[in-house]
């Protein structure tokens, strides 16, 4: 299918602002997006088209209509293209089928149900040796102390990075993810850090994948440079970084996001979160609570597409080229799909959308839901309390986290 452009960038916090009437960058907006977006959609339903012609989706089944519709896309033939919201894809994750399902394919198998299995005691030991290491510290920061080293390690084994450089990609990640949003919604003191790390981590993942990978190409990385040395569906270099760049961007990010904001969640809805007192260590209770704290407050929030082709949108038609906004946090919230959707109900493990739908589902998210199974329930055991009661979130139109969460175990976790 033809590639889709705008014929100037789009500044999603603009089409944003001018709906729900609040700067998507203040803190007001980042505390709680659904103050906002829920005016939005009682005012004007699922779908609201702005002045600009953009579409601002809302609804559930709008929103998994457009994930799971090949109409709606990218706008993006290969990495090297701009998207058609003037983002440029820079790697799978912002492409189209055929080239998104081509480079996806040579990672997806690292991710399969059997190979997140075979994570799980490794998991389970990096999270005994986190919580144990912070008993008896006072208070610990959440996400430095624990949500990000977790994920870390995890995506290093799953990478097949060498130890020394576990903690390289600690600071770039984010950063990373901060880089999919568009370049005018973000300042010029962060658009220079995030050149800074994409520099940085292409010189670091480039001395990697062409190295001859040790035990053959059973890692991420090795079947990477195996493919870059030329062997069996050959690649070229700057597609191996970009992919690289993308599994880290998301996965890690997503992670720490799940759990920061996870646990957040549950200090503060204590009423809703002794459903965990009683039910112990059981794993099955603490999973349905994870697909709950995915649909509450989703690490990732807002997905953009391309109207590829003309289609509708719902009952909204959205002529070809049409950019299309999904606030995945308002769809996780629809009246129509959910009782008492504002309520946490850790009971409920109702799907949601918080891992998209469709060709682009995150190829991460069995690994993610471990990770912040695992950890949560090992946080719990020690009674966690929370050491301050003001939270500020990061930044980002694709990505929003707790920043900081200092808390304090009252007892022993393990």
């Amino acid at each position: 299918m033809a590639n889709t452009r705008v014929a100037v960038p789009v500044s999603w916090a603009e089409l944003i602002a001018e709906q729900v009437n609040c700067d998507p960058s203040s803190e007001a907006y980042r505390a709680d997006p659904n103050q906002f977006t829920e005016p939005l959609r009682r005012r004007h339903g699922p779908v609201h088209r702005t002045p600009s012609g953009a579409l601002v989706v809302l609804g559930h089944a709008e929103c998994a209509a457009v994930l799971r519709d090949p109409r709606f896309g990218h706008g993006a033939a290969t990495a090297r293209d701009i998207t058609g919201y003037g983002v440029p894809a820079r790697s799978f994750l912002l492409t189209d089928p055929p080239e998104h399902d081509r480079q996806r394919g040579r990672v997806s198998g690292a991710f399969t149900a059997r190979a997140t299995a075979g994570l799980g005691p490794g998991v389970e030991e990096y999270v005994r040796d986190l919580v144990d290491g912070v008993w008896g510290q006072g208070e610990v920061d959440v996400v430095a102390d624990l949500a990000r080293p977790l994920a870390a390690s995890v995506l290093s084994d799953v990478l097949g990075l060498p130890p020394a450089y576990g903690s390289r990609f600690v600071d770039m990640a984010e950063l990373l993810v901060r880089g999919m949003d568009p370049q005018q919604d973000v300042d010029p003191g962060t658009r220079a850090n995030i050149a800074r790390a994409r520099t940085e981590f292409v010189r670091v993942f480039a001395q990697l994948l062409r190295r001859t990978p040790e035990g053959g190409g059973a890692s991420v990385i090795g079947h990477l440079a195996q493919s870059v040395a030329g062997h069996d569906d050959p690649i070229t270099l700057s597609e191996a970084v970009a992919t690289c760049g993308q599994l880290i961007a998301a996965g890690y990010e997503t992670t720490v996001g799940l759990i920061a904001n996870g646990l957040h969640t549950l200090l503060t809805h204590p009423e809703e979160s002794r459903v965990l007192d009683h039910a112990g260590a059981d794993a099955g209770v603490m999973a349905t609570a994870v697909e709950e704290l995915l649909r509450h407050e989703p690490p990732v929030h807002v997905a953009v597409r391309t109207a590829l082709a003309e289609a509708w949108v719902g009952e909204t038609r959205a002529p070809r080229g049409t950019i299309v906004i999904l606030m995945l946090n308002a769809a996780n919230r629809d009246p129509l799909v959910y009782d008492d959707p504002h309520r946490l109900d850790l009971r409920r493990g109702a799907r949601h959308l918080a891992f998209g739908l469709g060709s682009h589902f995150c190829l991460g998210a069995p690994l993610a839901r471990m990770e912040a199974r695992l950890m949560l329930a090992a946080l719990w055991r020690g009674r966690p309390e929370l050491a301050e009661d003001n939270v500020t979130y990061t930044f980002g139109f694709v990505a929003r986290r707790v920043r900081r969460l200092r808390i304090r175990l009252t007892r022993r976790p393990t």
